[in-house]
Order: structure tokens, then C-alpha cells, then sequence
């Protein structure tokens, strides 16, 4: 059973304060079955008031003096390699034209950087400070309200420290600085809100197609032109200044967007003409200059369900009521209806006929994914299926689970009355949690053959349940607008709004776009046509238009004053001509022509219709008349809806050409005989966002790349993420899911990743590594000299009174053996290595003999060297062979 509780009337006939016009707008919604999303302020400035400005240089220097300009507050910090300098490492003096003398102390040596701001106490900034609330409708459908506050001061009228960036191994702005003070932002919403500076004539609407706010709502920007269309972008929510990892450049990096949520064009609605009111500055004191006040009221009427709202919204008209200063203007927000959309539950009767082995199929289509809770189908049976002869039965299939296979008590001619046959019971079907379509499949074996032409017939009842919360709901957004010129004064304004052109197609309103999206080629903007989420084939926020039973354009009356003022206002009363005609209602049978809002698009045609109005003819009748619809013929009471008239007076799709083919479409919102939606239960708590890195801890040799995967729960996917480890490791290629290291140094390390994901939770896991020192090998020995001869491989002769050898004896350990021959003159031999005795003969010799000694080599030596000598001289000779190393 639908819950209504929650709304005991949908119609609303109301006054909210416009200081609480953007809050009162999102309760009435709340209270009405929509679901406020989130709530924030965003403040957008000109990036230069965070740009720091960076000295640096080596110490230590021939000159350890360094003058720094003039700064605000005094406010300057002077890193050495990357961390804050003791105040012991230098000596500050002022001087007399408040510049600053740095003196370093001798013994100080590294990379010094000295950050501080050139801004100046008189330099004034803009602050847009912008509140912005999103709500959800009961389809899933995402859209935003904001109302917007430019501030203006000189710095030094703050009271507030330069927010000028500083570089912090700790910084969470998504770079390695961070705003060394952040007061001056709290003060600018401060501000705004204390002064009643927010813009109270102009209310902003959009859509998204997801909500993901993961950022700080914070965003510094180069082209102040730009501020106030980046304060109404929900994509881009951070900003800082970061340092290029490679030349340490600075640069302004957004550092929180998210293009996924796809907003829209933001639509303008203004409640009177801006000029009407104005703030400047009186001896530093920002005063407002208007007749509208926080408690000014603004009408609200209108009808809101869990779907959609149709509003008709006016500001205090006393202060001007001509000039269409101060027009009423439309709000529709939420669903249309489309015809043949698959409804939210889904109940389908099917009948499958049988003769002998018979297979018959049928599917169902969901708009919606299906779920398997509470999804079932009733069986009834009947034919010659009792089971009395083999292969009687019937197979039911769904989704391809076997449902059974059913056989009746006895065998009876089939008939088309659901009532004769046999029920077989209820079945839950399972299979279809997720799934936009399902086929049902019913088999029956070669048996069901007693009767002709047929012999079997089962009847099903199927009901399955959708997600009612998925979003896929097709949904419109549009509002109004009192006329607006950029730079025009109130006078010029004023007469160009009264005489402002409904009819000229050429006219149109400013398109404004979040800064990363164009949605090329007509977009539309919520004014000058009906802003579509999605048409039939993908495409977002396309203009689409109306279309209803009207009358020619250019038909009788012509509708506007004598003077050629064309709004509402101007003509819509009994004291002009166009009261005389009655085409609406009819003066023979008091009916009034009235049609449903068809939306159409250029190119793919009809859509849908929006929910809960129709459009008439503006002529004869008159604001707050009402309208009976026939609902249903044959229910007494219930036979109408009542509707209740309207005529918007703002530029508007009911207004302007071409949003409406005849102008103004007068507007009948539903105001009884409604049946209202269905609120879905609250969707459960999502579970925690969990994160482990494998593996938590790791040994490793320095310069030795190390892999590291991620584990965190999938129930919301992930927008953004971030590694961190120490500035002297090599990063390799990383992902959310891995990511490679390389350790250059020996010691103790940590590794972090954070992720976010779209519902806004965050999540931190750690790892640690041990890195240890790499092996070093001794370097290789050096070449032999020339002169060297290689162990075991050749026997040496000679003579003479003094002889040098060189040996290779490679890298071995062992004992080693020469054996020689001195034949009849004697010679004296010894072996060294690195100038150590090994061996000797220790006298002159004859004839034959060895020498035995341990070789052990060290730090890569291999070469023995053997001495020859003989006190002979020339006369004597000698041979000898050196064996390697066994």
C-alpha cells in the first residue's frame, strides 16, 4: 500500500521569508517526500590571494645576506631541504623601509626556500560565497538549488592573515602546499551571511546525474571573470597552488573535480530585475540599497508530490508593480511522464496453449532493475495433464530457474476461464535481482495430447518488484526569470523589460555552463526552453519545447497594451480589450480548451508530458480559477481533477517564442483529485569503506622494485585516490588498485593510500618497508700486465743474473707446486705475492726441485710474482712451470 502519510496535501499556497527562500523551497520539499542530499557553501576567489612567492637559493653563500620586499603580518617561512629552519640558523632585521635582512649563520648548508606573499594590505578580492543545497526526488533524481553572495574587501580590512601557500609534508589540498592561514575564507561567509549580502532576487537550479562531494568546496581561479560561474559549479571543488615535481615551478592545479556527475546548465531565475537594488561601500561598511528585507515575503504556490513540483513563485510586488519589475515565475522540477514506460511494479497476466512437446516463451521489460524481494508468480493448470500416462507434465522456467513441473489432479478440457483450472500455488522468482528484462518459458511433454486442438493451458500471474530508488527516471527542469541587462541602469532596465519582446525567437537568455562541460550544440538553459536530463537516445540537457492545443500565434487578440508592452501585466486585466473575447472558457458551453504539456525535441519529437498540468488559453480567465478535469467517467466521486490558474508573467517557456508555440501558455497546476506516488522506504546505511594494502609488511634490498595491491570494499565505485610515500623513492606506474616502488635508501618506510568514493567516505591504509642494504661484489681484478703468464700452461725458461715473472693464478684458493730445473749452473728462485714471501729456495741451487706453497688471494690480486737470480750471470740457465692453485 502506498505510503501518503507524509504529505496529508499536496497543494501549497504559502509565503516564505526571502532570507530563508533557498531553505524554505528545499523543506517544502523534505516534507513532501524529497530527500535533501547534502548542504554546503562554496567560496570561489581569485587565485592570486594564495599565490606565494618563492626565494631560492644554496647555502652556504660567499654573501649569507638575503633581503626580503615588504610583507604583510610579517608573515613569511624559510624552509632548509624541505623543512622548516630553527630561527637559531638566521637573524631577521627590519628595516627602516620595512624590508627584512636574513643573516644566515655559518654553519648552515642546503637548498633554503623563503615563501611569502606580495599581496598588500589595501589590495582588495572578490569572494563568491555561494550556499547550495541538493535534494533527490523518490525516482533517484538529483538536483540543486543555490543563492549567491559576492563579497569585496581590502585584505587588511579582514583582520585575516594572507592565505598565501606554504609548503607542507601534510598537506590535504591534493598538492604539496597548503594555505598558511584559512580565516580569511571563514570570514567571507561570515560576512555575506551577517551584512545580508547573498543576492535574494536570484535563485539558481540545476541537475546532476550523481552526487559525489569529496572536495572542500574551495577553489581559487586565474580568470576572475569566471568566479562567479565556478562558484556554481558542484564538479570542481578544490584548488590549491602546487610545485612541479620536476623543476619545482608553480602551478594552480584543481585538485577536486568531478566530471562524472555530470552537471547541467544552471538556470537563472531571477524574482525582479536586478538593478532594483545595489550595495556600496560607506567608510568601509557595505550597505545594501533596496525595499526587499530578510522577512520580505515571496508567494509560493503551488503542487508537489515525491516526483516532481510545480511552482508559481512571487516576491513582494508593493515596491514596484509595473515595468513586469516583479513578475511571477515558474518552477517545474522532477519527472515527466512517459508514455509506455514500464511501471514501477510489474504485473503481467499470460497465458500459454499446449499440444504434445509445445515450448512457448514471453518476456517482460523493466524501465526500472528488477529486484528478486517480493517478486512471485501464481500457476493455474488445466488440460490433459494429470500425469496418468508418461510425459504428462509441464516444465515452468523463469529467469532460468526451474520454477517445477506441475501436473493436475485430473484431465479436463481446457477453457479460456482461469477459474476452472487447477492452482498450483504462488512460487517466488529468484534470478532477477539487477536484470531490465526476464523470459518466462513453459515446456510440456509429448503427453499433453487428450484433446485437440488443445490438450494443456496454464495461466501465470506475474509480479515482480523494481528498484524504485534506481535513478533512469526521465525528469525536466525549468523556471523563469525577470528581465535582466548586464551594465544597463535601473531606468534602462525597467523600460527594456516592459517592452521586452516575448515573440522574437532571436532573444534569448544567457546559457551557463560549469566550466568542464559544453553539451555542444543546444543545450539548453531552463529559461528559453525545457531543460530534458536525458533525451530517448543518451543525450544530456537538451532544449526541448511544448507543444498543446492552440490557436494561431498571430489569432485575435493581439496580447499586448496599447503601448506595445507584451508581459501579462500589462494587457491581462478587464479594463483592456482582450477581456472582451471569450474564447476561453467558450461563451456557448463554459468549457475551456485545454491539452496536456507535451515536451518535444527538434529532432526526436514527442517525449513525454509534464506531470500534474495543463496548458489553456491565457484570454478571459482570470488568476486563482478553477478547472475541472473529467478523471474517470465511471467514479462518481472521484470523476475530476481540479485545477487551479495560473499565468506566469516572467520570461519563461510558458512566456517567450519558440519554447511555446502560442504565447503566454496559461498554466492549470493540479491542485485535488491527485493520487499520490509511493515513498520507497530510506535505503539501508551503505556498508564501511574498508582498506588493506598487501603486503602490510615487507623487507627489501634498497633499488629493488616492490609491488603493493589494494584491497577496499567495492559497494560505491572510487573517484579519486592517492599514494604516499617518501620524496626519494622511484614511483613506477600505480593504479587504485597497485602500485610499484623502489626504495633507494636504506631504512624504515611507510606507504599510504586513501581512497574516496562516491557516497563521500574515505578511507586510509598503511604498509610498512624495511629496506635493507644491497650486496655489493669486490670489483673485478684489474688485467694482468702483459708480461703475465698463465698458471699450468707453460712451461718458462731463461737465464741470467736477474729475472721477474709475473703469474696468473686466478681466483682459487690452494696449495701450489713449481717444480724447475737449474741444470749444471745453480740459480736462486723466490715467489711473492704483493710483495709477501711465499716461497724461496732460499740459496742457489742446481738441477732439479719444487717449491710448495698455500696461495689465498686477496682483494682481487691474482698475480704471483717469481724472482730468478744467479751470481753466474750469463752462464747460467734455468726452466720452471707453475701449477694452478688445487
Amino acid at each position: 500500500m502506498a505510503d501518503t502519510s507524509y504529505q496529508p496535501t499536496p497543494w501549497l499556497d504559502t509565503t516564505i521569508n526571502e532570507e530563508f527562500l533557498l531553505e524554505g523551497l528545499a523543506g517544502i520539499m523534505t516534507a513532501n517526500g524529497w530527500t535533501k542530499v547534502t548542504e554546503f557553501t562554496k567560496v570561489v576567489y581569485s587565485n592570486k590571494l594564495t599565490k606565494p612567492t618563492i626565494k631560492r637559493f644554496y647555502l652556504p653563500l660567499a654573501n649569507p645576506k638575503i633581503d626580503l620586499p615588504k610583507v604583510l603580518n610579517d608573515d613569511y617561512y624559510i624552509f632548509i631541504d624541505g623543512k622548516i629552519a630553527p630561527t637559531s640558523y638566521y637573524t631577521a632585521v627590519k628595516n627602516p623601509d620595512e624590508t627584512t635582512t636574513f643573516t644566515f649563520e655559518a654553519g648552515v648548508s642546503g637548498q633554503v626556500a623563503i615563501y611569502y606573499s606580495t599581496v598588500g594590505s589595501t589590495d582588495a578580492f572578490d569572494f563568491y560565497v555561494t550556499k547550495h543545497i541538493i535534494v533527490k526526488n523518490i525516482s533517484g533524481n538529483l538536483f540543486g538549488m543555490a543563492m549567491m553572495a559576492k563579497v569585496n574587501e581590502q585584505i587588511g580590512q579582514t583582520g585575516c592573515k594572507v592565505p598565501f601557500a606554504i609548503y607542507d609534508k601534510n598537506a590535504d589540498y591534493g598538492t604539496q602546499l597548503t594555505p598558511q592561514d584559512s580565516g580569511v575564507f571563514s570570514w567571507a561567509i561570515q560576512k555575506a551571511n551577517e551584512d545580508a549580502l547573498f543576492e535574494r532576487h536570484t535563485l539558481y537550479f540545476y541537475q546532476l546525474e550523481k552526487w559525489i562531494g569529496n572536495g572542500k568546496m574551495l577553489v581559487g581561479w586565474e580568470k576572475t571573470d569566471e568566479l562567479k560561474r565556478v562558484s556554481l559549479d558542484v564538479e570542481v571543488q578544490t584548488s590549491m597552488w602546487g610545485l612541479d615535481d620536476n623543476t619545482n615551478a608553480l602551478q594552480s592545479r584543481i585538485t577536486d573535480a568531478f566530471p562524472q556527475m555530470y552537471q547541467s546548465p544552471i538556470v537563472t531565475a531571477r524574482t525582479r530585475i536586478p538593478q532594483l537594488e545595489h550595495t556600496e561601500k560607506i567608510a568601509f561598511v557595505d550597505v545594501k540599497y533596496t525595499n526587499w528585507w530578510d522577512d520580505s515575503k515571496v508567494f509560493v504556490k503551488g503542487f508537489i508530490d515525491g516526483k516532481s513540483i510545480m511552482l508559481i513563485i512571487l516576491a513582494d510586488t508593493a515596491p514596484i508593480w509595473d515595468s513586469n519589475a516583479v513578475p511571477a515565475i515558474p518552477l517545474y522540477m522532477g519527472d515527466f511522464d512517459v508514455n509506455g514506460l514500464t511501471e514501477e511494479v510489474i504485473n503481467r497476466d499470460i497465458t500459454f496453449d499446449f499440444y504434445r512437446k509445445t515450448t512457448k516463451t514471453s518476456t517482460i521489460i523493466s524501465g526500472k532493475p528488477m529486484v528478486n524481494a517480493g517478486s512471485y508468480v501464481k500457476v493455474w493448470l488445466m488440460g490433459d495433464t494429470d500425469g496418468d500416462m508418461p510425459d504428462e507434465a509441464v516444465k515452468l522456467t523463469i529467469a532460468g530457474q526451474e520454477i517445477g513441473r506441475f501436473n493436475t489432479v485430473g484431465a479436463k478440457e481446457p477453457s479460456n476461464n482461469k477459474n476452472d483450472a487447477q492452482l498450483m500455488g504462488q512460487f517466488d522468482i529468484t534470478g532477477i535481482e539487477g536484470m531490465s528484462s526476464v523470459t518466462i518459458e513453459a515446456e510440456s511433454g509429448d503427453g499433453v495430447s487428450g484433446y485437440t486442438p488443445v490438450s494443456g493451458r496454464m495461466f501465470l500471474e506475474v509480479h515482480i518488484e523494481t528498484n524504485r530508488n534506481a535513478e533512469g527516471a526521465p525528469s525536466a527542469l525549468f523556471s523563469g526569470t525577470a528581465y535582466n541587462k548586464e551594465g544597463a541602469d535601473v531606468e534602462a532596465a525597467l523600460k527594456q523589460s516592459a517592452k521586452f519582446d516575448y515573440d522574437d525567437a532571436s532573444v534569448k537568455q544567457e546559457i551557463l555552463l560549469p566550466v568542464m562541460k559544453e553539451y555542444p550544440h543546444y543545450p539548453s538553459n531552463g529559461v528559453d526552453s525545457i531543460m530534458v536530463k536525458r533525451n530517448k537516445f543518451g543525450a544530456r540537457y537538451q532544449a526541448h519545447y511544448l507543444s498543446w492545443n492552440v490557436p494561431s500565434n498571430t489569432m485575435p487578440p493581439p496580447r499586448e497594451d496599447s503601448d506595445g508592452h507584451k508581459h501579462p501585466r500589462a494587457w491581462k486585466d478587464y479594463m483592456n480589450e482582450q477581456y472582451k473575447y471569450q474564447f476561453s472558457p467558450s461563451r456557448y458551453s463554459g468549457k475551456a480548451h485545454s491539452s496536456r504539456a507535451l515536451l518535444v525535441h527538434p529532432e526526436d519529437g514527442t517525449f513525454g508530458t509534464l506531470r500534474n498540468v495543463i496548458l489553456t488559453s491565457p484570454l478571459t480567465i482570470m488568476n486563482g480559477d478553477e478547472l475541472k478535469a473529467v478523471r474517470d467517467y465511471c467514479d462518481d466521486e472521484n470523476r475530476y481533477e481540479v485545477y487551479s490558474y495560473y499565468l506566469v508573467e516572467g520570461i519563461s517557456p510558458l512566456t517567450k517564442r519558440p519554447a511555446t508555440p502560442f504565447r503566454p501558455a496559461a498554466l492549470g497546476i493540479l491542485k485535488a483529485g491527485y493520487t499520490l506516488p509511493e515513498i520507497p522506504p530510506a535505503p539501508p546505511e551503505p556498508p564501511a569503506l574498508i582498506l588493506t594494502i598487501d603486503p602490510a609488511y615487507s623487507s627489501v634490498e634498497e633499488e629493488t622494485p616492490i609491488r603493493f595491491t589494494s584491497i577496499y570494499s567495492k559497494h560505491s565505485p572510487i573517484t579519486n585516490f592517492k599514494w604516499e610515500v617518501a620524496s626519494d623513492v622511484n614511483k613506477g606506474s600505480y593504479t587504485v588498485d597497485n602500485a610499484t616502488f623502489t626504495f633507494n635508501n636504506v631504512g624504515t618506510y611507510s606507504v599510504k593510500l586513501t581512497v574516496w568514493n562516491e557516497l563521500g567516505q574515505k578511507a586510509t591504509g598503511t604498509a610498512t618497508v624495511s629496506v635493507t642494504a644491497k650486496y655489493v661484489p669486490p670489483p673485478p681484478a684489474p688485467p694482468p700486465p702483459a708480461n703475465t703468464l698463465q698458471c699450468g700452461k707453460l712451461n718458462d725458461s731463461g737465464g741470467g743474473a736477474y729475472t721477474e715473472k709475473l703469474h696468473e693464478m686466478g681466483n682459487t684458493s690452494g696449495r701450489v707446486v713449481i717444480t724447475y730445473n737449474m741444470y749444471g749452473v745453480a740459480d736462486r728462485m723466490d715467489v711473492y705475492y704483493q710483495n709477501q714471501l711465499l716461497a724461496s729456495t732460499n740459496t742457489e741451487v742446481s738441477n732439479g726441485g719444487s717449491l710448495q706453497f698455500q696461495y689465498s688471494p686477496v682483494g682481487g690480486v691474482t698475480q704471483i710474482k717469481v724472482v730468478m737470480s744467479s751470481s753466474s750471470g750469463s752462464g747460467s740457465s734455468w726452466e720452471y712451470l707453475v701449477n694452478c692453485p688445487v
